[in-house]
């Protein structure tokens, strides 16, 4: 990918133009997959902390396992707290609910100082010396936890945003999780250009992410009326869908321990009352949203629909299918 990275501009525009063709996507989608690969390719192959970050997220489901068929544009990381000076167990030790919340903020905090003082600074750098300019990173002004890197970019506007975010955090879990392959559709098409046409990624097994997203709808499910839904979460919607569809819904339906796993970790480093995750747990899993928020949910979706590809359901299909899962889920767990 390196050598991708350095061609001269007519032919890096010729390669994602032509792939653009055979992939029915726009050329900008094609330049930002590219540099999401690249970046990967430096974080688990490069860089000081390839043993310290595992993958996950949406854009490990499109990339990593290919089970979305979406566009997902932001990396998500974890970053191994005893990274930050924290001991293996430390962070699931007991504490009361206030001495929690404390240890939490400052987690945060320091993992935040962490990427502003020791990653940002190496990713400048680095990717600065990798591509022969000075490199565009830098923290976001909206989130502490997330590096932006402004790539070189042929291309804009198309709804496509020139920029990668790495959303980096320590409170994530890191299993189950394995190494996996990584291409870019540049290379898928055209592989013969590439010297090094994918790279390999540790990243979250798909079955924890199906479990981790299950629990944002019935999150969501819960939200009052009066408070707006977060944009582009109709993601969710579609991602979970989609995984149903393919041999992980059996495998994390067979896997409850998993799933009460993944509610532990979600009730000790991110607690919501309103959520009623002990709900899950019993039979008592919901799905959908309530009404009041179905419409800007579907005016989401509609909104998203330029980063989706191949096979697309309506949202209305979506919501059948969810209602379908919503029962078949909670006949399992009573």
């Amino acid at each position: 990918m390196k050598e991708i990275a350095n061609l001269p501009e007519k032919d890096r525009e010729l390669l994602f133009r032509n792939t653009a063709g055979r992939k029915s996507l726009t050329p900008a989608i094609i330049e930002k997959d590219f540099w999401v690969c690249w970046t990967l390719d430096y974080l688990f192959q490069q860089s000081k902390w390839k043993n310290s970050m595992i993958f996950k997220g949406g854009t490990s489901l499109s990339k990593a396992y290919s089970l979305i068929q979406r566009f997902s544009e932001d990396i998500d990381l974890i970053l191994d707290w005893r990274a930050l000076g924290y001991g293996a167990d430390e962070p699931w030790e007991e504490r009361s609910n206030k001495k929690q919340e404390e240890f939490n903020r400052q987690a945060n905090e320091r993992s935040a100082a962490y990427l502003k003082e020791e990653i940002v600074p190496v990713l400048q750098e680095e990717f600065s010396r990798f591509l022969g300019k000075k490199a565009d990173v830098h923290i976001s002004p909206e989130d502490d936890l997330t590096i932006i890197f402004s790539y070189p970019h042929l291309y804009s506007g198309n709804g496509t945003v020139q920029e990668i975010r790495l959303e980096i955090g320590p409170l994530a879990a890191a299993t189950p999780a394995a190494k996996q392959t990584i291409t870019p559709y540049a290379a898928e098409s055209y592989p013969h250009v590439f010297r090094q046409p994918s790279t390999e990624v540790k990243t979250v097994l798909p079955e924890r992410t199906f479990w981790e997203k299950v629990l944002i709808l019935h999150s969501e499910a819960h939200r009052p009326a009066a408070s707006p839904m977060p944009p582009r979460y109709s993601r969710h919607y579609y991602d979970v869908v989609m995984m149903s569809d393919s041999p992980v819904k059996d495998a994390a339906f067979a896997d409850r321990e998993l799933l009460e796993k993944v509610t532990a970790f979600k009730k000790k480093f991110y607690p919501l009352n309103r959520a009623r995750y002990d709900d899950v747990l019993s039979g008592n899993i919901r799905l959908l949203p309530s009404d009041a928020h179905m419409k800007d949910l579907k005016d989401d979706y509609a909104k998203m629909q330029q980063m989706i590809f191949e096979e697309r359901y309506s949202f209305d299909e979506i919501v059948e299918r969810l209602a379908v899962l919503e029962t078949e889920m909670n006949n399992l767990f009573r």
